[in-house]
């Protein structure tokens, strides 16, 4: 579950999120492709960059959703940049979800590109996100007349996705691209497995979905077991790209920023909030079930207003803000 920013680094407004941005050049050797997404939501496009090697080659980072149209947009967008599909020797996706691995997928599928994912990302598309979705919608204490709409998007998140990687990332890896020195820099959050890239000789870091200029990324959305905390390890993850803050960010939506640090302290600051926030429901209603206080959070979109995988996204970032809060204090989440 993706949220808009009501920050100033958002001038532009929410509108911004749902305008496809032109095919540009970043830096010699590097463009952007703006791929949309088939459906209507928070962002309306995801941004592939393509980075050339010195051997003649291309590698993807991001490749989008795997529509017929992005295909057509992707071979459009290597032209401009003087390649074909035919020069594509690798694909790295930051996290696992379709708008960033879907056409992957189908290049790997239909020409054999390998596929590079993190450890966890490559662990968790063998298991399915929701094992078992009605124990779930129960210990969620989802109201009766609600069981039939959630159980339509848990349940086809109860299978594994069948996906592998052919290309298993850590931490601080160099990705094989001829003379270029892009590291990996492990960044769990978003997915258990979500990843940037750091290109120290452009100056560019490829956010993915942890750090976005204009939207607050969701948490939890892939990856994660139960005994897991994955509040606790974004927040580790947005105090350690600090570090990079004197690159250019490069995100896997909106629009490229500067300003990497401050934007990550605004976004960690925006979950402590909400945990603060959930932890004074929970404390004035300790019988509270996830459903209550999940419909009691002052969500930007309004808890009435969501639906379907965000009303979905919404209960799990409230079950995970109930552990994270419980880990912290020893208590017992509902």
């Amino acid at each position: 579950m993706h949220e808009y920013v009501p920050t100033s680094v958002a001038q532009h407004g929410s509108a911004l999120a749902r305008t496809t941005p032109e095919i540009e050049q970043v830096r010699d050797g590097v463009w952007a492709i703006p791929l949309p997404l088939p459906h209507a939501g928070v962002v309306e496009s995801t941004l592939c960059y393509t980075v050339a090697d010195t051997e003649g080659g291309v590698h993807l980072v991001d490749p989008g959703w795997g529509t017929d149209d992005n295909l057509a947009r992707l071979e459009a967008g290597l032209g401009l940049a003087g390649f074909d599909l035919a020069d594509v020797r690798s694909i790295t996706a930051t996290h696992l979800h379709p708008d960033h691995l879907g056409l992957g997928t189908r290049l790997r599928t239909e020409l054999g590109i390998p596929v590079g994912l993190h450890r966890a990302e490559h662990a968790a598309l063998s298991r399915p996100m929701y094992p078992d979705p009605a124990a779930t919608i129960a210990a969620w204490g989802v109201p009766s007349e609600q069981v039939a709409d959630l159980a339509a998007v848990v349940t086809p998140r109860s299978e594994p996705s069948g996906i592998t990687a052919d290309i298993v990332l850590e931490d601080g890896d160099r990705l094989d691209i001829p003379g270029r020195d892009v590291r990996v820099v492990h960044t769990p959050g978003h997915t258990a497995g979500s990843l940037c890239l750091y290109d120290a000789d452009d100056g560019l870091f490829f956010s993915g979905d942890h750090v976005l200029p204009i939207i607050n990324p969701g948490l939890g959305l892939g990856g994660f077991t139960t005994d897991d905390d994955p509040i606790g390890a974004a927040l580790e993850s947005y105090a350690r790209v600090e570090a990079f803050d004197d690159a250019e960010v490069c995100p896997g939506h909106g629009y490229r920023f500067r300003g990497l640090a401050v934007r990550a302290r605004q976004i960690a600051d925006r979950h402590r909030r909400r945990s603060a926030e959930i932890a004074g429901i929970a404390a004035a209603d300790p019988d509270a079930t996830v459903w209550t206080i999940a419909s009691r959070v002052e969500w930007t979109d309004g808890w009435q207003n969501l639906a379907g995988f965000l009303r979905l996204s919404a209960l799990a970032q409230t079950e995970m803000h109930l552990r994270h809060l419980a880990r912290a204090t020893g208590a017992t989440a509902p």
